[in-house]
């Protein structure tokens, strides 16, 4: 039994793979997701509109075709890529808010702003629109390139022979392989204008034509552009950059009350509207924009979106919330990327170009059309001149050529025996051959010979056009103006308005009211609006509430780490819950084996309780006087293992900080905060280390600083010893609680003899003689606001 043989070759799998996609890669770019700088087109788009003029006769003053008839002409003869692909982009072409000049006149439900997509095509017509024409009605005279389709039995034109700047006036998105487009439309008369500009004065420059031409971007639903002068240029210079596009809106009143309303009349481009009014409504019902009740939609075939305010309420303190959190003010990145000519007619390149050369193409691309399409002409007329002149010839001697046709045995007979007796050409014997015998009459003959001398006269001023590239351009610039006459509307998209900058504050939208920040011992935190007792504060199993703070919810709460960092946040994002609330570390960008070792929060009572200290005559002149001389506002004071110490002003720590925070002390390698506490100045510090001293001092000795530093020596410390805790007293009889490693529990108090005042930086007295000391246990920072105020009524 024979076995068959095969030719197996070794190849590379990484240079075959890389071939391949980059084959296909150049597919997509080429021939799906690019359009051609000349037309503006995709193949998709432009097999569309060829089909439905050549193949169904579609032109806008025929009879609307059913949808899917023009989808399956499409897909059957020139685009084998699912039909679905080809009705949505004829729809597209359809939608007066997708496309800034309609391509297709469509007929039933196209879809909506609201992004209702187009009813199926068999309910849906199509045809084409006036403008679609203007890209389409030279294409009989031989203007553009054809190409043989996917499966060669018909030919598709390489571009179409647009008359219009289709690409800038309608724009263009795509993602190819590596690449992708978003150009903005414009509007027709300034694209116009500006071609006409160039054709007179080729030097212009992209400033020039966008300062005294092209205002920007124009786009089919209107809004107000914010960007303006040097930006505008920079981006049609570059062919990348960003445009803002703000929707339009104005007060009105809210029927017979005083109340108003704010009506939104028109919405960015691309942006979906039923999305939009769902987006503000979930902000007004979630109370982040507090000015507004109520929103509603009462768009018809203009939009129309209405947002009720409250009374007195901060209108632009409202809208300035939804421009900066909602799709009303919306960017447009733009991106000038299209299919460029190559030598090859067949073959386009990629590039980002500027909008000089955009234009400049185009110019380029009708110069070649014009040329073409007169050449045609004029062939056209060489043929229709050359068929009356053999009429001519035979009108002097017409009994002659009569009597040669009756004595022929046939068509062929008769064309020759003329051919013979007048000098003719088989084209202009089978010419008189085939006209009626009644044209030969004498007023025919004269007739013919007015029409042959208007085709000669055209014929020349044909020839004199194309032998002047001058008067080509005069003719091209011609039909740029009627272009422009016939379909040139108002701009809708405002451009160089005074547009007023609205100020965002994010406290604006929050309601003002008064807080309890809670944050446990193991850094769980949560906001409540009261509770009973410390104890009853709801936590997790073996943890604590360790901090319990009031504050506002236009507040903001500080959180102090064992790293030396600072992490602010608003009280209104503070979870509010009478559960467990939710780790701090899962709002910030914690280090592993961060914790929480300090809370204050930015509440004006409490920071006043902790600006200034009322320093009396028991507690000694000379501390009266040190403490007196500072006016530093509210201080926290914090000490770390290796005995630094800083006091440091809340006010660099007030705002809301990033996710990564912001250092509030520099530590060495190694080094940790053990506790950061509210202070006044006049307290004493009471602390002990692990190896069993305690010390204590005024906290005043402790340097002062606006900023991160590294502090002062609060504690000397043995080799292998380290601060364990420390904790701010006012009465001599508090003080640090600690348990030694033998189960006692002894106080660091300032009235004993051996803990009294000393100064910073000593190494303090011995706790215990054998042992050392295990943990702290002091109790809770709980600030009672109306407790202090019934102690200073009293």
């Amino acid at each position: 039994m024979a076995t068959a043989s095969y030719d197996v070759q070794e190849i590379s799998l990484g240079e075959t793979a890389q071939a391949r996609y980059l084959n296909y890669a150049m597919s997509v770019i080429t021939s799906r997701a690019l359009p051609d700088v000349r037309d503006g087109l995709k193949p998709v788009q432009r097999r569309i509109l060829y089909a439905m003029f050549t193949n169904l006769k579609l032109n806008h003053q025929a009879k609307h075709r059913k949808s899917a008839a023009v989808t399956g002409e499409v897909m059957g003869k020139y685009h084998p890529h699912g039909d679905q692909s080809i009705y949505d982009a004829m729809v597209r072409m359809a939608q007066s808010f997708s496309m800034r000049y309609t391509l297709v006149d469509g007929q039933g439900n196209f879809g909506s702003l609201d992004g209702d997509p187009a009813a199926a095509m068999r309910y849906t017509e199509a045809r084409l629109t006036q403008l679609a024409g203007e890209l389409l009605d030279e294409i009989k005279k031989e203007t553009v390139e054809f190409r043989p389709n996917y499966d060669g039995t018909v030919f598709e034109p390489t571009v179409l022979p647009s008359q219009v700047p289709n690409l800038l006036i309608n724009g263009a998105t795509g993602i190819a392989v590596g690449m992708a487009t978003n150009i903005p439309p414009h509007n027709l008369g300034e694209i116009c204008e500006a071609l006409i500009a160039l054709i007179d004065k080729p030097t212009l420059e992209v400033a020039q034509l966008v300062g005294d031409y092209v205002q920007g971007p124009d786009f089919p639903t209107g809004g107000v552009l914010l960007e303006e002068g040097e930006d505008i240029v920079s981006v049609y210079e570059t062919g990348s950059g960003t445009f803002t596009l703000r929707s339009e809106w104005h007060l009105e009143d809210a029927g017979d009350s005083n109340a108003k309303q704010i009506v939104v009349t028109s919405i960015p481009y691309t942006v979906n509207k039923s999305s939009l009014v769902e987006k503000i409504a979930d902000h007004i019902i979630k109370g982040k924009v507090p000015q507004l009740v109520d929103v509603r939609d009462e768009s018809t075939e203009d939009v129309r979106i209405v947002m009720e305010l409250k009374a007195k309420a901060d209108h632009t303190a409202a809208m300035a919330y939804l421009f900066k959190y909602t799709p009303l003010q919306h960017r447009f990145h733009t991106n000038l990327t299209c299919l460029i000519p190559t030598a090859n007619p067949q073959v386009c390149t990629p590039s980002r170009v500027d909008l000089k050369t955009i234009l400049q193409h185009f110019l380029t691309f009708r110069m070649q059309v014009v040329t073409r399409r007169l050449e045609f002409d004029l062939r056209k007329l060489r043929q229709e001149i050359h068929k009356l002149e053999g009429f001519e010839l035979i009108f002097n001697d017409l009994d002659r050529a009569l009597e040669l046709i009756r004595a022929s045995d046939g068509k062929a007979d008769a064309a020759s025996k003329l051919i013979a007796a007048f000098g003719l050409d088989e084209e202009q014997a089978d010419a008189i051959l085939e006209t009626r015998l009644y044209r030969l009459a004498k007023l025919e003959i004269e007739q013919i010979r007015a029409d042959l001398t208007i085709k000669r006269e055209a014929a020349s001023g044909i020839q004199e056009i194309l032998d002047d590239e001058s008067q080509l351009w005069k003719l091209i610039r011609k039909e740029l103006k009627a272009i422009k006459s016939a379909y040139t509307d108002t701009r809708r998209t405002r451009v160089g308005v005074d547009v007023r900058e609205f100020e965002y504050s994010e406290e604006n939208y929050i309601v003002d009211e008064d807080a309890i920040v809670i944050v446990s011992k193991d850094g769980w935190f949560k906001r409540q609006k009261s509770y009973t007792e410390l104890g009853n504060i709801r936590v997790r199993d073996n943890d604590a509430a360790r901090w319990v703070l009031p504050a506002t919810t236009r507040g903001t709460v500080t959180f102090f780490s064992t790293h030396g960092s600072a992490y602010t946040m608003r009280v209104n994002d503070v979870p509010s819950t009478s559960g467990y609330g939710e780790p701090v570390q899962a709002h910030f960008d914690f280090s592993d084996g961060e914790r929480i070792v300090g809370v204050m929060t930015n509440h004006p009572r409490v920071l006043e309780r902790y600006h200034s200290a009322d320093v009396g005559p028991k507690q000694g002149a000379l501390l009266a006087e040190a403490v007196a001389s500072e006016d530093l506002g509210a201080q926290m004071l914090a000490i770390t293992e290796r005995g630094q110490g800083v006091r440091l002003g809340l006010e660099s720590y007030e705002e809301p900080s990033t996710v990564r925070g912001r250092a509030y002390m520099r530590l060495d390698d190694g080094d940790s905060v053990v506790n950061v506490e509210p202070c006044r100045g006049d307290e004493i510090v009471a602390m002990a280390s692990r190896e069993g001293r305690g010390l204590t001092f005024y906290a005043h000795e402790l340097s002062y600083y606006k900023g991160a530093a590294k502090g002062v020596r609060a504690m000397a410390l043995d080799k292998g010893d380290s601060v364990l805790d420390f904790t701010l007293v006012h009465s001599e009889y508090d003080g640090l609680e600690v348990e030694t490693s033998r189960g006692a529990r002894q106080t660091v108090r300032a009235s004993l003899a051996k803990f009294s005042p000393a100064s910073r930086g000593n190494r303090g007295r011995w706790i215990i003689q054998r042992g050392h000391v295990i943990r702290s246990h002091r109790p809770a920072v709980e600030i009672i606001l109306d407790e202090q105020e019934a102690q200073e009524e009293e």
